[in-house]
């Protein structure tokens, strides 16, 4: 059973995580001075996001809006594959190479990011519960 079941619970869950990440003081400015940005294309179900972080604060958009930018890097993944990379279930470098995740782009730039967000793991889990969804896929 997938973890998201409809592109509107997709979004429902991940915009508030997002735009939190965006905003928070651990894990925000590690984004703007990746100074990059980054488009997100789940699958599974179908839902994009893209988060600017050229500028300061880093901008969310997400749906149609998230289409009107090009990114630097492009991520694809499953929903589930994206819910177990926020929980620090899914080790990035292994999921590229088994193409779980698809990257268009500067993986360079996305790898060298990937320690900067180990406080999302927690927070991305207590962001879960704190709406009473289940963590585990």
């Amino acid at each position: 059973m997938t973890i998201y079941q409809s592109t509107e619970e997709i979004y429902e869950v991940l915009v508030p995580f997002y735009e939190h990440l965006t905003t928070d003081p651990a894990v925000g400015p590690k984004f703007v001075k990746a100074n990059t940005s980054f488009r997100i294309r789940h699958h599974d179900p179908a839902a994009v996001f893209l988060l600017d972080a050229t500028q300061d604060p880093a901008v969310l958009r997400f749906g149609a809006e998230a289409e009107t930018q090009e990114p630097e890097v492009e991520l694809s993944m499953s929903g589930d594959d994206g819910h177990k990379f926020w929980l620090g279930k899914l080790n990035l470098p292994v999921a590229l190479a088994r193409k779980k995740i698809k990257v268009d782009g500067g993986v360079t730039k996305l790898l060298g990011l990937v320690p900067a967000l180990q406080p999302a793991y927690a927070q991305y889990r207590a962001h879960l519960e704190s709406l009473g969804r289940p963590v585990d896929a």
